[in-house]
């Protein structure tokens, strides 16, 4: 536990036995208050008993005879308190203030420590809370009209369009130029901010990085890993079984994924000497024939995690746009790229029967010849467009919508957060692009099962996924949350609390 936070937890504990003061001191209050009262009744009593008194005197100056019996006074009777116990504050260090806390708690049984914050709070309020909570973030029902059908249908099809006529395949993508141009930027970028940080801290470093050749020469000897091995003969095999080659490392080496899993075996295998790829669906954990271990940098573990994920991302962008060898020459070569986010898992998909080129083969071999087609992270980046078109046009028209037609106020018609109509238009307009790519897919294709796979958009699926699975948490679920935001409110919260927003 953090030590804001444990001070928080203390703070609390402080506030509830000054609340359990507080209502001892609010009890004594009332019962000196009540008898106040009965001495009050007791003397105004008494009163009325004089004054009867005075009046049978006069009679009996006159002559007359007493009208009244013998009054009987009651005593007055003053009780006494016992001292209200405080918790000395002043002149004492914290620790021994929260001692004497927890011997006050003690002492007086009160309950909730464990639980101060909840126990701070009335019944109204708990109830008041609970209320809010669910009107913020519980997910709702989208209540969407036909306008909201139409505007997320024609987004999906425009975007379907767009994928169709301008990404369609690796292979005659109108926009793969764009695509591998975006990227070698990226790539050659990168280089030159290393290249000038090493210079900058004595290297002997000569030309900078001009070209997308020798920027990835440069990050490949740069960022050299122990995993880079390009064929199987470059590993120690024994009696396991790799078929590899430098078109497919980058997918069978599973630290050449760029998503979680590949970081996470890229610090594995960085910290181990040896290399994970997957064959025939199976995990294999090799070592490198040659001394390739890098020697992680760093006089501590997470320094070494640091530096090791440096070298995870230094070299997959040495890896994104080829290789140095083949992109140093002008031959329109496009080299073999790293593959898109999980899409190695499909590599332990060791099973299926698929037809390609007379042949059959499993799902893990078949994604393999996909992966070779060109289907890598750089026509990734062309497959997003369609989708990001989409999200940004249905996202725009739903805020407008909401603005001008249905006279919300700016801060309601921003179209993020807990908004259930756009959630169901998001699904329904990344559906119809789905919906159009595949069937763009399937008459292109001619049948052949190649064909229609690097014809699907990847990415476009991908978010059609998200986008389900957010859906159904709601049908199937009941009182379910949108625990993003409450994590993003609960954070903001904290802050305010720890005082780092003052």
């Amino acid at each position: 536990m953090k030590q804001s936070e444990q001070d928080m937890i203390d703070k609390a504990k402080a506030l509830l036995v000054q609340q359990h003061q507080a209502a001892k001191a609010e009890q004594r209050l009332g019962d000196i208050h009540s008898h106040l009262n009965q001495l009050e009744d007791t003397q105004d009593a008494q009163s009325a008993a004089l004054d009867n008194l005075f009046d049978d005197m006069m009679r009996l100056m006159n002559g007359q005879a007493p009208q009244t019996a013998s009054p009987q006074l009651a005593p007055l009777a003053v009780p006494t308190f016992d001292d209200l116990e405080p918790v000395q504050v002043s002149d004492v260090s914290w620790d021994m203030y929260l001692a004497e806390l927890d011997t006050y708690a003690a002492r007086y049984d009160v309950t909730g420590l464990d639980d101060s914050f909840a126990h701070l709070l009335t019944a109204r309020q708990r109830h008041n809370l609970a209320t809010t909570f669910k009107e913020e973030f519980l997910l709702k029902e989208a209540e969407c009209d036909r306008y909201d059908y139409m505007i997320a249908s024609f987004s999906g099809l425009a975007a379907g369009l767009i994928d169709s006529f301008f990404v369609g395949s690796p292979t005659d993508s109108k926009l793969r130029s764009w695509s591998d141009e975006k990227v070698d930027n990226v790539v050659i970028k990168f280089a030159n901010l290393v290249w000038k940080q090493d210079k900058k801290n004595g290297a002997r470093l000569r030309k900078q990085p001009d070209s997308i050749a020798s920027a990835i020469g440069f990050l490949e000897r740069r960022f050299k890993v122990n995993y880079d091995a390009r064929y199987a003969q470059d590993l120690k095999m024994g009696e396991a079984t790799l078929n590899m080659r430098p078109s497919d490392h980058h997918l069978k080496s599973l630290a050449h994924a760029p998503d979680i899993i590949g970081l996470f075996f890229s610090l594995l295998d960085q910290f181990t000497g040896k290399a994970s790829f997957v064959s025939d669906g199976r995990l294999l954990r090799l070592e490198p024939k040659e001394d390739g271990t890098q020697r992680l940098q760093g006089g501590n573990l997470l320094a070494k995690l640091f530096a090791g994920f440096a070298n995870w991302l230094g070299h997959l962008l040495s890896d994104v746009s080829g290789s140095s060898g083949v992109r140093g020459h002008d031959n329109g070569r496009r080299g073999a790229g790293i593959p898109l986010p999980f899409f190695e898992l499909f590599q332990f998909a060791d099973f299926g029967q698929v037809s390609h080129i007379g042949k059959t083969l499993s799902f893990a071999d078949f994604s393999t010849k996909v992966f070779e087609s060109g289907y890598d992270a750089r026509h990734g980046v062309a497959m997003a467009v369609p989708v990001v078109f989409n999200e940004l046009v249905i996202r725009l028209l739903w805020g407008l919508k909401s603005l001008f037609y249905h006279k919300n106020g700016w801060l309601e018609s921003i179209p993020v957060g807990n908004k259930p109509t756009l959630r169901k238009m998001l699904l329904v307009g990344h559906g119809a692009l789905c919906l159009t790519d595949g069937m763009d897919a399937y008459i292109r294709s001619g049948n052949v099962p190649i064909l229609f796979a690097t014809r699907l958009n990847y990415v476009a699926w991908s978010r059609f996924a998200f986008a389900s699975m957010q859906e159904l948490k709601h049908v199937l679920g009941k009182d379910v949350y949108d625990w993003k935001a409450v994590d993003t409110h609960l954070e903001q919260e904290w802050k305010k609390l720890s005082g780092e927003y003052y």
